[in-house]
């Protein structure tokens, strides 16, 4: 068996962004995304297109990760916001082998049981 290259593999930003959003949606105290676009906190996306409250940016040699998140009013949110970063970086490495430089977290709503 050889070691040459046999060519690239190139993954797309909707990928990661899948895999964040799935990632992010497991840890508990997050309630679900906001659209990363509208920056509207209060309009939670349905779980299937969850991936719309993730911002991929993929430089040449880094990728940064925007999640836009609703947490759960009894969430103490540093440490939610901390272990979203964290498992987010760890499933993309795991994952797609992508070293992620950033994982910048956006709270937009605190979500009550009334809210429900």
């Amino acid at each position: 068996m050889s070691d040459r290259p046999l060519g690239s593999v190139k993954v797309a930003n909707e990928v990661i962004a899948h895999i964040a959003s799935l990632t992010a949606g497991q840890v508990q105290g997050v309630v679900g995304m906001y659209p990363a676009r509208s920056r509207d906190g209060h309009r939670l996306l349905p779980a299937g297109t969850s991936y719309k409250g993730v911002r991929v940016d993929m430089g040449t040699d880094t990728l940064n990760i925007e999640l836009f998140l609703i947490v759960d009013h009894s969430a103490h949110v540093p440490t939610v916001a901390a272990e979203v970063q964290r498992q987010v970086a760890d499933a993309i490495d795991k994952m797609l082998g992508l070293e992620v430089r950033q994982v910048n977290v956006f709270v937009g709503d605190v979500r009550f049981p009334e809210d429900a």
